[in-house]
């Protein structure tokens, strides 16, 4: 198997663990010096140092605020794999009290070294709703 392969079945196997709703095996995924970027202007994005970061400022509020009501697909379309990390567009869909439900298309940029994830770049097809949605 390509190393562009093994990089594939990583990645469904990890949408796979967060379309179950099983967070600690998709953390498990990250390296220790993983690093993610969150596009836009809500308080839900910035860039994240750690996996305990990323669960602390993102995860666990995006976790809370939808009361568990956050949905992602687990077979994301991928549109290019390669030796050192793959690009994926990933559905997903979230609901807030007061907000009501909303569904995006996420263009998501993986760096993957050792069989791991070391970096994870985020980037919502549109923006300006997510970023209401989390105002």
């Amino acid at each position: 198997m390509s190393k562009a392969e093994q990089n594939r079945q990583l990645i469904m196997d990890y949408f796979a663990a967060w379309s179950a709703g099983d967070v600690e095996k998709g953390e498990s995924y990250y390296s220790d010096d993983f690093v993610c970027y969150q596009a836009g202007h809500s308080a839900m994005a910035g860039v994240f140092h750690g996996k305990q970061e990323l669960h602390d400022r993102w995860i666990a509020p995006l976790l809370k605020m939808t009361n568990n009501r956050w949905y992602v697909s687990g077979e994301p379309e991928i549109i290019l794999a390669g030796d050192d990390g793959i690009v994926v567009i990933v559905h997903e869909t979230m609901e807030r009290d007061g907000k009501g439900k909303i569904s995006t298309d996420k263009l998501v940029v993986y760096t993957i070294r050792d069989d791991k994830i070391t970096t994870c770049r985020m980037y919502d097809g549109d923006q300006g709703a997510i970023d209401d949605f989390w105002a």
